[in-house]
């Protein structure tokens, strides 16, 4: 049946440019710093909804950091040291300002905001997209490993 076959090739063509779109919208970079500086990992929204003004940066196994509004969420360890303020959300800016970095930082972070889907004959839902995924490496500056290593003689 011609109608049937349309329709399958309308669904595999929409299921596919959802993929490419998924995939090419979310970009990888590598950011470093030494021990004890502050890091920002960048971050851009697509569109700014200022009625729900959302971000969240995780790692692969915890929430580092979460911002609706002016509430906000700081994960165990990063109390004090994350931040995406709230003024440069509003500019579609999310970079995660990270400070005072540790080894134990070093890894991939993502962030995610939130998007309103309206189907035809379903109410406003809501789904978190993925923006962005950053390698974050933590190095200990020369001098410092030579006073480590000068304190374990």
């Amino acid at each position: 049946n011609l109608e049937t076959m349309t329709k399958f090739l309308y669904i595999c063509i929409m299921w596919i440019s959802v993929c490419v779109d998924a995939l090419s919208a979310v970009f990888q970079f590598s950011v470093s710093g030494p021990v004890g500086s502050t890091a920002v990992l960048p971050c851009e929204l697509t569109s700014v909804d200022t009625d729900t003004l959302y971000i969240r940066w995780n790692t692969e196994s915890e929430i580092v950091f979460e911002r609706l509004g002016e509430k906000t969420f700081q994960g165990e360890g990063y109390e004090g040291r994350v931040d995406v303020s709230e003024e440069e959300l509003r500019k579609g800016k999310c970079s995660l300002v990270l400070r005072n970095l540790r080894l134990t930082d070093a890894g991939v972070y993502a962030s995610y905001e939130t998007a309103r889907t309206a189907g035809q004959s379903l109410p406003i839902s809501q789904k978190e997209l993925l923006i962005s995924r950053i390698k974050l490496s933590v190095n200990v500056p020369p001098n410092k490993t030579r006073m480590i290593a000068a304190a374990s003689a």
